[in-house]
């Protein structure tokens, strides 16, 4: 018995150190919109999002096809209302990952695109990986009022943005028209 547990802590020390070295990366997927509701609400779009070892946090959005970026961060799907995110979109969504659509920015202009009428918007995701579709439901609530499903949208998976190995990347980089021939 002794034997296994020092196997099983040789493990678990292995693991945490392999964690520390294996730190958060940042990655961009692009995506293409997969039906016409997408097409129409929102276009091709950009995700930028930290990875690591347990985890995956989506930082913002960005128009692949113009200069406009929104700012997410997570929420707890108790901002929905007493019911959360089962109420606001059915039971048991698949798209799981909820974050609020910050107003700062193009956030207003993108609460008003994706949700005709909403004041505050949360965009529910399903996992962001490597040659995915992507499903984003997105939710919305007027001022005083419960939060709704205001539409889901499907994009087909279109590419990676590679950054530069071993150097941390500033957002601004990838503003349109900043290098010669963007």
């Amino acid at each position: 018995m002794r034997g296994v547990r020092g196997a099983s802590a040789a493990a678990l020390i292995a693991m945490s150190l392999a964690g520390e070295a294996h730190a958060d990366t940042v990655h961009l997927y692009s995506y293409d919109p997969a039906d016409a509701e997408t097409r129409h609400a929102s276009g091709p779009l950009t995700f930028m999002f930290r990875k690591g070892l347990l985890h995956t946090t989506v930082l913002n959005l960005r128009s692949t096809e113009a200069s406009a970026t929104a700012y997410l961060r997570p929420a707890d799907e108790k901002a929905l209302g007493p019911a959360g995110l089962a109420g606001a979109v059915g039971a048991e969504p698949a798209e799981r990952a909820l974050y609020r659509v910050e107003p700062a920015d193009e956030g207003t202009a993108l609460i008003s695109a994706f949700c005709p009428g909403a004041m505050r918007a949360w965009l529910a995701f399903g996992p962001l990986k490597l040659n995915r579709d992507l499903t984003v439901r997105v939710i919305g609530a007027p001022t005083a009022g419960p939060a709704k499903l205001c539409r889901t949208l499907r994009f087909s998976f279109h590419g990676e943005w590679l950054l530069p190995p071993e150097r941390p990347m500033d957002p601004r980089e990838l503003e349109r028209g900043r290098y010669p021939g963007s």
